[in-house]
């Protein structure tokens, strides 16, 4: 029998919160046993919920008295989970790529493919607002929007006195943002040549951001100035652990349908529709001639099967506490292992620790900060173990554990099978829900190993070992957004330059009439005054940065 993976497990002091599937499950933190699961619901609740499909973005409150989650359907729902009550769905304007509370618990952050922020009030009278004159698209549920980017984001985080946020999105660019009049922009923090999917702030360190996502070094920002203080490398690390390998993307496919599928097995490429050209050359070809046939036929690439490549793609970033000191803890999609490092200066990629579980690592949270809970694709295993066992052996063979505890101990990743053993032991026994082949296919766990590269390349790896060089070539199309974004930088600098010679000037007058010097200003008043409102500035920059 098939079960469902733990998609998402948050751990608090008296319950936990599990999302499995397309189904949510409350859990006693202690004992283990399940307190409430939407599996259980009436079957009218229940077909709601599996109408819904899996459960793609969910956060839980800092008071753990709120679930937030949205699934394929674009509902956002609000759940209580004292009981597992659905306080209220709202419609979203477009999917959402993540979701958060304030610390307060009173504000719900949706963030889309669209690139847009909404902030949801989370005790309200919802009111649906159509599309105005100033809107890119409708919002349903009456969401104030916070910012936009010109691409879909992919994270974003509240700084922790919650004045700031800073988003990341698919064309490289980090932006530190007012919060919440988020069309006063701080800073940029550019310097990534691909996506960015995942950024963090250290728990030891306010000041300082972490971001990675599928360049081959995870980059340390000083946030509030956009310099980067440090890059640390971690592809070599991770590459002997990319298990799960990815088919390209087709030209001008942007399917969310998109998977990624496991080594030793591919997809075939569509058939292309035929031209009116291509029609008249067959039905030449009709009157029997030798070797007549359209050339989409007789291309040698549509005869071959794709091979699949590893794809780097940083999924989370997260800081624990050790008997060592503090740890940054990272992972990356498609891969068996969990990586940790040291949080100090220089810090460097043979200072990078793993964990290898042998499967494909989906998530993980930090409890009472030191302590991992760690979530599996356990049937994967079993799954490419199929390939090469008879029925007999298959129908024998079990799936691994689903979740595992870890912490850092003398500086390693080690397992811990005494912290919250009943809870673990539940939920790679008893809290598991059975799933069918057709409904695992539906999670597509792999999908942004598809979905986040613009364009599929080799692996950078093979590419520089083939070539006998120390670094890859970059694409004409690589280079050209090089230039743009170096343009990009210089002119905010020439900016913020310009910006500090007139106050300069302004004080030097105030000291000369007599007067008081004007009261200091922040960074983004003088780019406000120079250049108009933070958010055309905001289109500007991104619309250069995607040409």
């Amino acid at each position: 029998m098939s079960f469902y993976p733990h998609s998402r497990v948050v751990v608090g002091p008296t319950r936990a919160v599990d999302i499995v599937g397309p189904h949510i499950q409350t859990l006693d933190s202690a004992t283990g046993d399940v307190l409430h699961s939407t599996a259980n619901f009436p079957e009218k609740q229940q077909d709601a919920v599996l109408k819904s499909g899996p459960v793609r973005c969910a956060a839980v409150d800092s008071k753990f008295m709120y679930l937030v989650t949205s699934g394929e359907d674009k509902m956002l729902k609000l759940w209580e989970l004292d009981g597992l009550k659905l306080l209220s769905v709202r419609e979203l304007p477009k999917k959402p790529t993540a979701v958060a509370f304030t610390a307060d618990a009173q504000t719900i952050l949706v963030s889309d493919k669209f690139g847009d922020i909404f902030r949801q009030v989370v005790h309200s009278r919802l009111s649906i607002s159509h599309k105005d004159a100033i809107s890119s698209h409708e919002n349903p549920s009456g969401g104030q929007l916070i910012l936009g980017h010109a691409s879909p984001l992919n994270a974003f985080l509240l700084t922790p006195d919650e004045k700031y946020i800073i988003t990341a999105d698919r064309d490289e660019h980090v932006r530190v943002s007012r919060y919440p009049d988020g069309y006063n922009i701080e800073m940029y923090c550019l310097g990534h040549l691909k996506f960015v999917s995942a950024i963090h702030i250290p728990k030891s360190d306010h000041f300082s951001l972490i971001s990675g996502g599928g360049d081959p070094m995870l980059k340390i920002w000083d946030w509030m100035t956009g310099t980067v203080t440090h890059e640390l490398p971690v592809l070599a690390n991770i590459e002997p652990f990319i298990a799960v390998r990815a088919s390209k993307r087709k030209r001008g496919g942007e399917d969310d349908d998109d998977e990624a599928i496991p080594e030793g097995t591919s997809k075939l490429k569509p058939k292309r529709k035929k031209g009116r050209k291509e029609k008249e050359v067959e039905q030449a070809g009709d009157g029997g001639s030798e070797g007549a046939g359209t050339p989409a036929a007789d291309a040698p690439e549509n005869k071959e099967e794709e091979k699949p490549e590893k794809v780097l793609v940083i999924h989370q970033i997260e800081s624990i506490d050790s008997d060592t000191g503090p740890h940054i803890i990272f992972s990356a999609i498609g891969t068996t292992a969990l990586f940790a490092f040291p949080y100090k200066k220089d810090v460097s990629a043979t200072d990078i620790r793993h964990f290898d579980f042998g499967k494909p690592v989906l998530d993980f949270s930090v409890v009472d900060g030191s302590t991992l809970v760690v979530n599996l694709d356990g049937a994967w295993l079993a799954q490419t173990e199929s390939v090469s066992l008879s029925t007999e052996e298959q129908s024998g063979s079990k799936a691994g554990p689903m979740a595992k505890i870890l912490k850092v101990s003398g500086g390693e990743l080690v397992e811990d099978s005494e912290t919250l053993k009943p809870l673990i032991d539940s939920l790679n026994s008893r809290s598991l829900l059975p799933a069918t082949p057709e409904s695992l296919k539906k999670l597509a766990l792999y999908s942004d190993l598809v979905s986040l590269p613009k364009y599929a390349d080799p692996f950078e790896g093979d590419d520089a070992k083939a070539k006998g060089k120390g670094k890859t070539e970059l694409s004409k199309k690589e280079l050209g957004r090089m230039k743009t974004k170096q343009a990009v930088l210089a002119k905010a600098m020439e900016i913020q330059s310009i910006s500090g010679k007139e106050k300069s000037r302004k004080l030097d007058e105030g000291d000369v009439n007599g007067d008081e010097p004007e009261p200091k200003r922040a960074r983004s008043d003088f780019e406000a005054a120079d250049n108009g409102t933070g958010r055309d500035d905001d289109v500007n920059m991104d619309n250069a940065s995607s040409t």
